[in-house]
């Protein structure tokens, strides 16, 4: 598996602590920002498009809140950025939303706690695992914002 990942100056040390262990499980990390002075904006346009264009199905980004990045990332099509603090909802992002981008705070989330939430990020499938709802359910739930995504892009074209 590879992955890309990205932060600001606020979620540098979170990113490069969740990178550290996932280097150490194996798996391939591009860091888009090997250093610590690239704006939350920058980070997010940059690993939005990797994204976006079905170069990485999975992205991590990382600055104060997690908001800032969270937000840019999710104006490109096909990113499903998901700003999570905790195990259950990066978990619940997978299976309900399939979130294929993991928005992390580096004020609010401790490495420890980044780096479970990075492991069920990547672990957890989509549409599997959640019993308030059937997987055909969640899965045409998912073909309806993808819809509704494309609606809002044609939208924002003619604007």
């Amino acid at each position: 598996m590879k992955v890309i990942m990205g932060a600001d100056p606020l979620g540098y040390d979170l990113k490069e602590a969740v990178k550290a262990y996932l280097l150490a499980q194996q798996i391939e990390v591009e860091d888009v920002t090997p250093t610590n002075d690239v704006d939350y904006f920058e980070v997010s346009a940059v690993v939005g498009k990797r994204i976006a264009s079905g170069e990485f199905t999975r992205e991590f980004i990382f600055c104060g809140t997690g908001m800032g990045v969270n937000i840019v990332a999710n104006k490109y099509q096909g990113v499903y950025s998901a700003l999570c603090e905790s195990i259950e909802t990066a978990r619940l992002s997978r299976v309900i939303n399939n979130a294929n981008v993991l928005a992390m705070g580096g004020i609010i989330v401790t490495p420890y706690l980044g780096k479970q939430m990075a492991d069920i990020f990547l672990q957890t499938p989509f549409s599997t695992g959640f019993s308030e709802a059937d997987p055909t359910f969640l899965k045409s739930a998912y073909q309806s914002v993808q819809v509704t995504e494309k609606q809002i892009t044609e939208f924002n074209a003619q604007a």
